[in-house]
Parts: structure tokens; C-alpha cells; sequence
């Protein structure tokens, strides 16, 4: 019998009226109840599905309500220029590498970056110096990259044009990024930063540093931690560029969502109506129940004091979630599942949830029954391998590989080829191999882990890697 399988799908995840402590930040409607005008969108949702009619205004050439509401987002975030984004904070990264950016540029970026970034650097043919990650062995995580590792990837450079950072990473923890962004702007290189999970840090100062006014280029995914829609972003600018505006076009639909527009205009009213307090009385309500969970003495939620180096803040708003050696991260995801609670994602020993100020005592109880009750015993198994510093070499500029032609191979008889396309363990989504690196043999024994674990990673088809054909 035909039927429309997604909607199906969908409506069946619905009734089972799991705790979303995943993306989006709205909590599947959760965040539009605040207020009256919150609920109203809600409720009038379906109908208010319009295309650009007077006296909606038009976001590519915004003059009318578009053009005030993003001159009010950019007085909420301090920066000189916010724009609507409508197709995710993917769309306003590319619309920043493009306007600041010609092929040939030479451009540091910091390795842990999101797919889109790789895809810019592709896509505008740059010439690309990594920024080495920093890894926590202790807690099996990622960690922002170090000043040093900054630059000691500038000296590498013969004429960089910028630098693309993410501040905070998928785990919610910074660093102190201010002086490094006032240096490069000295030294003339622009600065894009991908905030991609950091759109509530202007709301408190318990809160990582905002950096909103100092970077050249910020994007902000508004859908994963405000009452926005999924694929709603924003983009600050802070610096003047006669090309933006055309990337910016260049990158977004010509059919743009008032849904997503409405919701992202209600997400900035709401920060600047309710964001103070509510962060703090989500940060209080998170930090209590924190140490209720701890002391359980089953996971660890971890405190900036419990990542192997100083000098890191951790999102307060968001609970990284460690087991202790031995128990695997993917299987607490599951079990949390089971326990109706929807985590946003896991690594090798634990899992990530998003929390919001529309979390309330109840939501937190949830999480700590399922603790409670947990039998440790479940989550052992095959531990993922967290990948480190065995950075690949780099042969090829990731645009170069799309003049060679490549042959898929079995993952592993691919040690010392040259990978055609990315190789991305998802999440996090940050490239283990990125086109043109080398693959060694510790990476091949990470796809087998991943594989084995029923994890995603990106680049693998069934059990083949593209790799190029010509022998270096």
C-alpha cells in the first residue's frame, strides 16, 4: 500500500515522546512555548508557509521587516553586519570563504573542522595548511587546538590570506581565542570562525567568551542550541566586503523559508528578552543535578578541572558525558535511547547532550534515573579507537584529487594510498583523512573499529575506499 514513508517515520519517532537532548535547540517545539507569540507560531505553523509577498520583504534584496530584523540581530550579537541564513551555518560558511578568499590563497585551518569547511577549500581551490588537533588520551576526546599549534602552523606559511578556527567544538569546550583573532588581524589575515554551537555565549558570563565583535566572519548555527528551525543560522560580519552579498545570495535558496526566518528572528527576540536569565537558571539547574549524577559514580559529567590540559573552558549548558575505561560510549547512546532520552550524539566512552533553559527539574530527573538504574555491565564491548595525532601527509591540495582518477579498494589494502575523497567518522564529522592525505595503517585500523561498531564514517562504501589510481 503506498504511503509516505518519511512522514510515517516521523510521526512514529513523535509518539514516542523521547527527551530531545540533541539538536535542534528548540526541542522539537519546546522553545516556541515560552511566551505567546512563541505558541502562536507554533500552533499557526502550517500556515504560515508563504513565499515573498508585500509586504514579507525579500531576503535577497531585504529593505522592508528582513532588513530591520537583521539590523536588530546584529545589535543583539554586537557585530557590524547579521544576516538570515536559511540554509544552515553551512551556506554562511561558504559565503565567507568565498568573499575573502581567491583560488590559489594559502589559508590555515584547524584540522577539526565541519565537512562544509572542507568543502569550501575545495570548492575555491586553496592552498591548505592544518592546524594539528590536541587530544585528551584521558577522556577520549578532542580538544580545540593550542596557541602554539596555531602558530607553529603560521610558520609553515609562505603568504597566508586566513585562518578558519571553530570555537566551540562538538563538545562544547574553548579556548582563549581573543588574543590569537587581534594578532591575525595585525598580521593582516582574516579571521572565520565557525560558532557553530556557541549562539547562546553572549547570555552569561558563566558562558565561554563571546567573540562575536572580533572575528572578521562568525557563523552561528541558531538551530542547535536556540528556538530556532532546523537549517537556521546566522552570519556575522565585521568587516566591509563588496563581494559578500553575492556569495551570500549564491549560497541560499531563491525560495527561502519564512518558517525559518520567523523562527530566527523569534530566537534573537528571545535571547534579548529572556537569555540572561534563563541561561543562568538552566546553568544552575545543570550544575545541581551535574553533581547528583556524579555521584552515582557510574559517569563522569565532566568540569573543565577534568580534561587532561589547563587553560580550556567548557559550555556549562551542555553535559559531556564520560564512562570510565573499558565501557563503550555508543552503547550508553543506545541505552539512553531505550530510556526515551534522545542524546546528540557519542564517541569512544561517552555520549553528548544538549541541554536547554526549556529543560526542566523533571527533564534533569529523567537523565538521572537512567544512570541510576544503568547496569555498567551493558556498555562493555568493542571500544571504539579515539584517532589522535598520527596527522596523514598531505600530497595533494583537496581540489587536486578531482584531476586524478581514482578506483575503489578494499579499506584494507589501502595503507600509503592517496584517499580521493574524505574520510569522515560521523559523528564528530571531522575528517580522519582528508582528500589528498596519504592512508596509513593506523587509520585503516580505526575504519575497521568504526565499521565493526556499526558507526558511521563517511568515505567508506561498502568496506571500499576511493583512492587515487596513480601510483606517487
Amino acid at each position: 500500500m503506498n504511503t509516505p514513508l518519511l512522514l510515517k517515520e516521523l510521526l512514529k519517532y513523535n509518539d514516542e515522546n523521547n527527551l530531545i537532548l540533541s539538536m535542534p535547540g528548540n526541542k522539537c517545539g519546546l522553545g516556541f512555548t515560552k511566551d505567546d507569540i512563541g505558541r502562536e507560531f507554533l500552533r499557526r505553523m502550517g500556515k504560515l508557509d508563504i513565499t515573498e509577498v508585500d509586504p514579507l520583504d525579500n531576503l535577497h534584496c531585504p529593505e522592508g521587516v528582513i532588513k530591520l530584523a537583521q539590523e536588530a540581530l546584529a545589535k543583539t550579537y554586537n557585530s557590524k553586519k547579521a544576516y538570515f541564513l536559511v540554509n544552515g551555518s553551512s551556506s554562511g560558511n561558504l559565503t565567507a570563504i568565498f568573499s575573502e578568499f581567491n583560488e590559489g590563497d594559502e589559508v590555515i585551518v584547524e584540522r577539526n573542522c565541519h565537512k562544509s569547511i572542507y568543502n569550501g577549500l575545495i570548492l575555491r581551490k586553496l592552498k591548505v595548511i592544518y592546524i594539528e588537533p590536541v587530544i585528551d588520551k584521558k577522556n577520549g576526546i578532542f580538544l580545540p587546538v593550542s596557541k602554539e599549534n596555531i602558530y607553529s602552523s603560521l610558520k609553515k606559511c609562505k603568504n597566508p590570506k586566513g585562518i578558519i578556527l571553530t570555537y566551540p567544538n562538538y563538545f562544547g569546550i574553548t579556548y582563549d581565542i581573543e588574543d590569537v583573532l587581534v594578532d591575525m588581524k595585525k598580521k593582516g589575515i582574516a579571521t572565520i570562525i565557525d560558532c557553530a554551537h556557541g549562539a547562546h555565549f553572549n547570555f552569561s558570563n558563566r558562558l565561554p567568551k563571546s567573540i562575536t565583535n572580533i572575528g572578521d566572519y562568525i557563523v552561528l548555527s541558531a538551530h542547535k542550541t536556540l528556538p530556532a528551525l532546523t537549517q537556521g543560522a546566522y552570519l556575522l560580519v565585521n568587516k566591509e566586503n563588496e563581494n559578500l552579498e553575492f556569495y551570500l545570495k549564491a549560497f541560499m535558496t531563491t525560495s527561502p523559508s519564512y518558517l525559518i526566518m520567523a523562527s530566527l528572528d523569534y530566537a534573537r527576540y528571545y535571547l534579548d528578552e529572556y537569555g540572561s536569565g534563563d541561561y543562568e537558571e538552566l546553568i544552575n539547574r545543570a550544575e545541581y543535578w551535574k553533581k547528583k549524577i556524579n555521584d552515582l559514580h557510574k559517569v563522569i559529567i565532566t568540569s573543565k578541572e577534568d580534561l587532561e590540559f589547563k587553560n580550556y573552558q567548557i559550555d556549562l549548558t551542555r553535559y559531556l558525558m564520560i564512562l570510565p575505561k573499558g565501557y563503550n560510549g555508543n552503547e550508553l547512546l543506545l541505552y539512553l535511547r531505550k530510556c526515551n532520552i534522545q542524546a546528540e550524539m557519542s564517541f569512544s566512552r561517552g555520549v553528548v547532550l544538549i541541554l536547554s533553559p526549556f529543560n526542566n527539574d523533571k527533564d534533569f530527573e529523567s537523565i538521572h534515573n537512567a544512570i541510576l538504574n544503568l547496569d555498567m555491565g551493558v556498555l562493555r564491548g568493542k571500544i571504539e579507537e579515539c584517532y589522535d595525532l598520527d596527522i596523514p601527509q598531505k600530497v595533494l591540495e583537496p581540489y587536486e584529487v578531482f584531476n586524478k582518477e581514482g578506483e575503489y579498494l578494499e579499506y584494507d589494502k589501502c595503507e600509503d594510498k592517496i584517499a580521493k575523497e574524505a574520510i569522515i567518522p560521523y559523528p564528530p564529522g571531522i575528517p580522519m583523512i582528508c582528500a589528498g592525505e596519504k592512508i596509513t595503517r593506523k587509520s585503516i585500523n580505526i575504519i575497521k573499529d568504526y565499521i565493526e561498531n556499526n558507526k558511521d564514517i563517511l568515505g567508506i562504501k561498502c568496506g571500499k575506499v576511493n583512492v587515487i589510481k596513480e601510483i606517487f
